[in-house]
């Protein structure tokens, strides 16, 4: 019985299909170059790896049994999905598949400087099959994600320098302090460093250098550890927070938010894309953090 299909059996199956298409032994033999009792010898040698009579061959002539024409059947179909496997690797020649799992911070979709979405673009101009993954959530969360080996890529501010990631800096973005309407400090043209200081304020739940901080606070009653967070805090009129110009300015356009002081209280943070340091990366990885680079002309 065959139960393992090897090379010499897919050469007995094609000997045999060149017979019926021939219409017998005789026939087959200019087809093949071989002689008639090698012809035969294959056929008896495929019978018994079968375990059953595949043609009836003689003076009547030559005729399949029943189970050779099922058999015929199944080596048909056999062909075709060989024809089918052949076409769909030589189609992946140059093609990038796979799955990219990449992470990013909240509310970078009005970032003029962030290019995030043309390089996307551009990358489905490419021969691809890729399906993308997407998640956002802290800086922090980022990191831990690509080292873990649950995110292949990640592109955030990160404050900190990790050894085991390697960091390339794509774009920057403006931070200032803002308050909202109904907060006491909203009509005051000129609030001081101390003032400000001592007032609630929202902190960012994730690491800042203390360089980077005009101002540093000494009243934190509420932590956000995404954008949205900081926002909800500050319409409330309950704390300050830093937030970045771009998240911001629809709230200041329709006068529930204002900037306290963004020349001397401002500042500024470059964004970086973080892969992890030694480990191999994908056709796929590799062409998509090509076009980031190349949309933020790096």
């Amino acid at each position: 019985m065959l139960r393992n299909v090897s090379n010499l059996d897919l050469q007995l199956l094609r000997i045999f299909s060149a017979i019926v298409e021939c219409g017998g032994f005789s026939a087959a033999q200019a087809e093949l170059n071989m002689s008639q009792s090698t012809i035969s010898t294959y056929i008896a040698t495929l019978e018994t790896r079968l375990g059953y009579r595949l043609c009836d061959r003689g003076r009547a002539g030559f005729r399949l049994t029943e189970k050779g024409e099922r058999l015929l059947e199944s080596i048909q179909t056999l062909y075709k999905a060989l024809d089918s496997f052949c076409g769909d690797a030589q189609a992946l020649a140059g093609r990038l598949v796979g799955e990219l799992k990449v992470g990013l911070v909240d509310h970078l979709a009005t970032l003029p400087g962030a290019r995030i979405a043309d390089a996307i673009a551009r990358f489905y101009t490419r021969d691809q099959e890729v399906n993308f993954r997407f998640f956002v959530t802290a800086p922090t969360e980022l990191e831990r994600g690509v080292i873990d080996g649950q995110l292949d890529m990640a592109i955030a501010y990160f404050g900190r320098r990790l050894p085991s990631l390697e960091y390339t800096e794509l774009y920057a973005e403006r931070i200032v302090i803002y308050c909202g309407r109904r907060h006491p400090v909203f009509a005051r043209d000129d609030p001081g460093k101390e003032e400000i200081e001592a007032f609630d304020w929202v902190r960012r739940g994730y690491i800042l250098p203390d360089t980077l901080l005009p101002v540093r606070p000494t009243r934190f009653s509420a932590t956000a550890h995404h954008m949205e967070a900081v926002m909800h805090c500050i319409l409330a009129g309950t704390h300050l927070g830093y937030l970045p110009v771009h998240c911001a300015e629809p709230w200041v356009q329709r006068g529930e938010m204002r900037a306290l002081a963004p020349e001397a209280f401002g500042y500024e943070v470059t964004h970086s894309l973080i892969t992890p340091v030694g480990r191999p990366r994908s056709e796929a990885l590799d062409a998509f953090i090509g076009d980031l680079l190349r949309t933020h002309g790096g």
